[in-house]
């Protein structure tokens, strides 16, 4: 018999509020509503939700989000 497990990574998305202009492309990318503009800057909100497409990364201009492994 054959036994297929799902093991989901525990990722932290980390937002760089020096580095971040505010242009709300990382909301915009994201598809999978883990980020929302909140206090005028992108908050994680669902990162449950994060199927680590890395699109809110390839999407920032600033480079100011990365994803780690926890």
């Amino acid at each position: 018999m054959l036994s297929l497990r799902l093991i989901k990574l525990i990722v932290e998305i980390k937002i760089n509020y020096d580095k971040c202009i505010r242009c709300k492309e990382c909301i915009k990318a994201c598809t999978y509503g883990v980020l929302e503009w909140l206090d005028d800057m992108p908050m994680v909100v669902n990162p449950k939700s994060c199927v680590l497409c890395l699109e809110c990364e390839k999407n920032c201009p600033a480079n100011a989000i990365v994803h780690k492994e926890k």
